[in-house]
């Protein structure tokens, strides 16, 4: 019997043309649309005639047509690592995809975008800067277009202060367009509502929008604060976009830590997706992540497949709108949830889950967002919980882990990309 618990993703060798075909299978009862299924280039290889062209490769279907994808050079090292293409699949429907390298990948409508400019003209995309020191928006605010990073897709947009706080807000989008290239600049006022949407969440103290920090027996200590932390640009394409925040010598309590924190999000997703490596381990933290609650909107949970799901709805939205968040988390990393006090000088007003962490070993979870004014059906709870199984069916089979590069390469090339040696 299928169950709309768990998906399966599969390849196999199949003879079409002279060409083998990358079969890729839905066996659940319900349908996925905008999958973003990622193939490490090592895999690629196997389905092309020479394995040896340095050349990028498109995904095309059965029918020739080439379906929307990219090649992305996750290491940094020049040559591309993963072909990522999007697909759609009824349930129970496998469709076969074949590979083949091309001089250029044809241009495709951008579904995802990742902006970190400066405040002033020519507005220029920020490299190299390092992490802020200050908890202060005033000067995060003078120097950066949204305080720091952002990246959206055809749904929703985050943004990352690039200071000490190290919070993640959500901008809330009424437009499928990406829009981030122009929020804050030119008088722009990205807190009231505009035309393509507005800054919708209120974080002050809180995790945010999935923030990270780390805890130690009772303490927890907010990852931002740090010696020294960058900002990378791993790729910025119609399938998915994907960044890059490192942290050397975080401090906690008398011990410090190194991490990095990898967020990548899909066309057609409501969440996007963190990754996040640590070491100088001990044995006995966690990592800690959230939902902001300063609304007192009860936190719950619900399973699919090897998801555990933790969320709000309410009357959350800064405006008083309908705003659902969640976390999306392999149910075997949960260790607890618990809620933060109210008021303090640490970390308050958030739903907050521990998860197991192990030296330079990845931990991941995903993060929904999804806005009345966007979708005027999560009014509807039931609407609401969909979403969030459909979201879950999607980050357990698309997310970094499920990377067969990512597999490949840890303790190697991805501990050398997150710069913990």
């Amino acid at each position: 019997m299928k169950t709309a618990g768990v998906v399966i993703i599969f390849a196999t060798l199949t003879a079409c043309s002279g060409k083998k075909a990358f079969t890729v299978s839905n066996t659940t009862d319900r349908d996925i649309a905008d999958l973003t299924k990622v193939v490490a280039r090592v895999l690629v290889n196997q389905y092309l005639p020479d394995s040896t062209l340095n050349l990028p490769v498109v995904a095309k279907n059965e029918k020739g047509t080439v379906l929307p994808c990219q090649c992305d050079d996750i290491d940094g090292d020049g040559r591309w690592d993963e072909l990522a293409f999007l697909c759609q699949l009824k349930a129970g429907e496998s469709k076969k995809v074949f590979f083949e390298p091309v001089d250029r990948i044809p241009d495709f409508p951008k579904r995802t975008n990742i902006r970190f400019g400066r405040m002033e003209q020519p507005f220029d995309e920020v490299s190299g800067d390092l992490r802020m020191k200050t908890n202060d928006t005033k000067f995060t605010t003078s120097v950066y277009q949204m305080e720091g990073p952002a990246w959206e897709n055809d749904f929703v947009a985050f943004r990352n202060y690039y200071d000490a706080r190290n919070g993640i807000d959500i901008f809330g989008k009424t437009t499928s367009a990406m829009i981030l290239d122009s929020v804050g600049v030119n008088g722009r006022d990205y807190h009231t509502l505009a035309d393509w949407g507005m800054d919708i969440l209120k974080v002050g103290n809180s995790l945010g929008a999935g923030a990270i920090a780390i805890a130690i027996g009772d303490s927890v200590y907010r990852v931002g604060n740090c010696v020294e932390g960058h900002y990378r640009l791993i790729a910025d394409g119609p399938v998915r976009a994907i960044l890059e925040l490192t942290y050397k010598n975080v401090p906690a309590g008398n011990r410090v830590y190194d991490l990095v924190h990898r967020i990548s999000i899909s066309a057609g997703d409501r969440f996007y997706t963190s990754t996040i490596w640590m070491n100088k381990l001990q044995g006995d933290e966690k990592l800690v992540t959230g939902i902001v609650n300063l609304h007192n909107v009860q936190a719950d949970t619900l399973s699919a497949g090897e998801m555990k799901v933790i969320y709000s709805l309410g009357n959350q939205a800064i405006s008083g709108e309908m705003l659902g968040m969640a976390l999306l988390i392999p149910a075997a990393s949960v260790v607890k949830m618990w809620e933060a006090p109210a008021e303090g000088t640490g970390i308050v007003s958030t739903h907050m889950v521990a998860l197991k962490i192990q030296a330079n070993v990845p931990v991941e979870f995903g993060f929904l967002s999804a806005w009345e004014n966007q979708d005027t059906l999560i009014r509807d709870k039931n609407h609401f919980m969909d979403l969030l199984k459909e979201a879950a069916l999607k980050q357990n089979i698309t997310g970094c882990l499920k990377s067969p590069f990512i597999e490949a390469v840890i303790g190697s090339e991805a501990k050398q990309s997150a710069n913990l040696q």
